[in-house]
């Protein structure tokens, strides 16, 4: 569990590193999954935005208590998980992340998200790790994005760079099985990996059920805005106290044979 101190430190920054590591039982069973799902396409090894849609069995690693009990002291003892993704940046064709904000296009009200980034493999400098804007959450925000020149990027809009100052970028360099927790309003980015080695991590989103997400929203924002996701049909998945809100539908995008307990918090 985090300190007094760390938590003060996750206020001021944005961010933390997480004092927790998965076994590495754990972490052979995550990669293996992962590439039983993502199998061969060259696609889904760049960006997998909805893992639970694919698979729901990977719920069980969002429902790791040593991560839930870490992001229930920065969120709050009612949590939704929201989205899982895979985000990849294969030897030598990883591209680039521009500086962004997650959340210009999620459909929460009020915005709200926790997002722990767990590393598969090692996220060094050389290889594209993620790197922060330290205390760029402070404002409670959402910069302005652009379409960058720059079109082979993994994302085409982000915050022009002239905003960040270099002084302020923390680089993440991960083991695998190691993890951090970031702000909704965090300005991140990442380098383009061209090392022999994969640069692979799990992220996880979870959101306070004090915020609602609104699936009428999502379908309003898929058909005006220039977005590729379509969160209209996303599945929530209860794994800590109740639905504060009162308006959160946890059986939206489940099916009657979904293997889920939304009261257990387990699945398969």
């Amino acid at each position: 569990m985090f300190t007094e101190k760390q938590l003060a430190q996750y206020r001021d920054d944005g961010f933390i590193v997480a004092d927790y590591r998965l076994p590495e039982q754990t972490l052979e069973a995550l990669r293996r999954d992962v590439e039983a799902l993502v199998g061969d396409d060259p696609n889904m090894r760049q960006l997998t935005p909805t893992i639970l849609d694919h698979d729901q069995c990977f719920i069980k690693y969002a429902n790791d208590p040593e991560i839930l009990n870490r992001v229930e002291q920065l969120a709050g003892s009612d949590l939704a998980l929201w989205n899982m993704s895979l985000f990849g940046k294969p030897a030598h064709d990883g591209k680039k992340v521009p500086w962004h904000q997650d959340g210009e296009y999620w459909p929460i009200r009020p915005l709200a998200t926790t997002r722990v980034w767990i590393a598969l493999d090692a996220a060094s400098r050389d290889n594209g790790c993620l790197c922060y804007v330290r205390g760029s959450h402070k404002r409670r925000e959402l910069y302005a994005h652009h379409e960058a020149e720059d079109h082979s990027m993994l994302f085409q809009y982000g915050i022009r760079p002239e905003e960040i100052d270099p002084d302020d970028v923390f680089e993440l360099e991960l083991q695998p099985g190691e993890m951090a927790i970031h702000d909704v309003f965090m300005v991140h980015g990442s380098q383009a990996n061209s090392t022999d080695h994969n640069r692979r991590a799990i992220v996880l989103n979870f959101m306070p059920t004090t915020s609602y997400f609104d699936h009428d929203l999502a379908a309003k924002q898929f058909a005006e805005m220039d977005i590729d996701f379509d969160h209209s049909r996303r599945s929530l998945f209860l794994l800590r106290g109740v639905d504060r809100c009162g308006r959160n539908d946890f059986q939206i995008g489940h099916t009657p044979d979904d293997t889920f307990d939304q009261a257990a918090g387990t699945s398969c």
